[in-house]
């Protein structure tokens, strides 16, 4: 983006900036010229202005908004640039485990004042399990022929980790299985099940803390889903710091006396491992793409008491 940008932005907010810092390839600080006051400008999307309004008119109280231009909208179109303004919350550290139960506060809080019941549609949901099924027979079906290829061939140093990890990708296929007929006998009976506004990128970068209060950023993936979604994406952006993530989740898919929301919780998690490994041959990437797809799995289904463990190791 160039001055003129800037200029014309400045124009809808009745502000004049002296200076813009690039903070990352889609975020800058401005500096205006009379106070010094800073603000933040983000790149968004075109379909953001109607998700904030939409969160606005509900009164919706933890979502960080941005300020509204002369027009009265949350987001500003300059030659199909969509940008948002807002204050300029200087940076501080809080310990990461914090911030993530902090997050699924919010996250929690967000879910309920949204929510509406919807049945599953046979025709939609079905349509895209069934679609994904097919993706999985796909992908383990690849992955066995690819063992066998490294079977029929010396071992080394590759294929030992490989064909030591292969045990939990095979736990996530059967657990998987069983899964999906669970939730494919939901959407058959066409269960009447929560949706809400769902974040769908709930990463602790995008939880401001002000004064105290806590407020949800970067809402431009956002859309209305099962609140699942947004729990096994934060899982997996957090499963990596040191706290007891189990303990927070499953209070919250249980507060809906329904198993339909943890076994939805437990597939997308696997589903998000199992999609991210590649395979390319018996080499340095694979084995490590096998390495921490099997571990990250073994953990979960471990940790959600999954299958049995196992009493040999």
């Amino acid at each position: 983006m160039n001055r003129s940008i800037f200029a014309a932005l400045g124009d809808l907010y009745n502000l004049r900036f002296s200076s813009y810092k690039p903070l990352t390839a889609k975020t800058f600080r401005l500096r205006c010229r009379d106070g010094g006051d800073c603000y933040f400008v983000k790149r968004s999307n075109i379909y953001s202005q109607e998700k904030y309004r939409f969160l606005y008119e509900q009164g919706i109280g933890n979502v960080a908004y941005p300020l509204k231009n002369v027009k009265g909208h949350f987001v500003t179109n300059i030659n199909k640039n969509f940008l948002f303004l807002s204050n300029f919350y200087p940076h501080f550290d809080i310990v990461g485990e914090i911030k993530a139960v902090n997050l699924a506060d919010e996250l929690s809080n967000l879910h309920y004042n949204t929510y509406f019941k919807r049945q599953l549609s046979v025709e939609f949901s079905r349509k895209n399990m069934e679609q994904l099924f097919e993706y999985l027979d796909y992908k383990f079906a690849a992955m066995e022929m690819f063992i066998r290829s490294i079977e029929t061939r010396p071992f080394d140093e590759y294929s030992i980790v490989i064909l030591k990890n292969y045990q939990y990708l095979l736990d996530a296929k059967r657990i998987m299985s069983e899964l999906h007929k669970g939730l494919i006998g939901a959407i058959k009976e066409k269960k009447s099940v929560n949706y809400a506004f769902i974040h769908n990128n709930p990463k602790t970068a995008h939880l401001l803390t002000s004064a105290g209060k806590h407020y949800l950023t970067s809402i431009e993936k956002s859309k209305m889903g099962i609140p699942s979604l947004d729990m096994a994406k934060f899982y997996i952006e957090n499963e990596h710091l040191n706290f007891d993530i189990k303990n927070v989740i499953l209070p919250y898919l249980d507060k809906y006396e329904d198993p339909f929301y943890r076994h939805y919780f437990y597939f997308l998690v696997l589903l998000y491992y199992v999609k991210g490994l590649i395979i390319i041959d018996k080499d340095y990437v694979t084995s490590q793409n096998f390495i921490f797809a099997a571990h990250a799995i073994k953990k979960f289904i471990r940790m959600f008491d999954l299958v049995e463990e196992d009493k040999t190791e």
